[in-house]
């Protein structure tokens, strides 16, 4: 039994040495090494060679646009491309001084879930018929119901983050950020990116009612129009999960909600109709 177990370890040390040796294998003189990742992204001396990392792994996201990108390591003497896809990984070796081995792979991210064509046109078509379920009801949507979504929104998003956190398994609430409980490939992807739609949507009749009240009590809508922000910046985050390159494009739309409540204590500070 122990012979066969020795043996059974030796194979794996031996397919394992067999498939180093078989790794595409470039050549440097120098640690630095220049990355150029399609068209649009090259950094020079963007890579430093670390043998003690075995492997050493470059980590791209995706990009829902393209099928197929060219990644290129290029050493001071050396070069080497691979067209990627989405959801792969490559291996190779860049020998350091014809002698010092450093093994490096090619991550890349796979899309996120609601870039999968039938999940999304089934997403989409939910909230369409929301939106003319509500629309065909729209007379049973008072004003003040309409606001009561507010409450629901914050309590919802914190069963959000306490669920997702404990379906991913390595959360961290104090540490991590909100973006990668639904980052791409994580356990809690599917959780959170369908709980961001569901409270977009609450967002979205809570604008409503805000912007409803300004007006009834002839207060300036310009909050309630920028918190428009908030349901906006939920979908984005659900659509372009964390991983994919157009996940931070909505940048600017957290700051213009923090500007909507500055902006509601200088324009209605008069007034106290509001929160009568």
């Amino acid at each position: 039994m122990q012979k066969s177990f020795l043996l059974f370890l030796l194979c794996l040390v031996g397919l394992n040495i067999f498939a180093q040796k078989n790794l595409p294998t470039i050549k440097a003189t120098s640690t630095t090494v220049d990355i150029r990742v399609g068209d649009d992204y090259f950094v020079k001396g963007g890579w430093v060679l670390d043998a003690s990392k075995n492997p050493d792994i470059f980590s791209i996201g995706s990009k829902w646009l393209y099928e197929t990108k060219k990644v290129s390591f290029i050493t001071d003497i050396d070069s080497i491309s691979f067209d990627v896809k989405p959801s792969s990984t490559y291996d190779f070796m860049i020998l350091l001084n014809e002698k010092e081995p450093c093994y490096i792979q090619i991550v890349t991210l796979g899309n996120p879930i609601f870039m999968n064509p039938t999940i999304l046109i089934s997403v989409l078509l939910g909230l369409i018929i929301v939106f003319i379920l509500a629309y065909l009801n729209w007379d049973k949507f008072s004003t003040e119901r309409l606001l009561y979504f507010g409450f629901a929104a914050p309590i919802l998003f914190w069963l959000m983050t306490f669920l997702s956190g404990a379906i991913h398994g390595n959360y961290n609430h104090f540490k991590n950020v909100i973006s990668e409980l639904g980052a791409i490939g994580t356990k809690s992807e599917i959780v959170t990116s369908l709980l961001l739609i569901v409270l977009a949507v609450i967002c979205t009749f809570f604008s409503i009612g805000f912007y409803r009240a300004s007006k009834k009590f002839r207060l300036s809508t310009i909050p309630a129009i920028l918190s428009f922000g908030m349901p906006i910046t939920m979908i984005w985050a659900s659509i372009f999960s964390l991983g994919n390159e157009f996940h931070s494009l909505t940048g600017p739309l957290p700051f213009l909600i923090i500007l909507g409540c500055l902006l509601s204590y200088l324009l209605w500070r008069r007034n106290k109709g509001f929160l009568e």
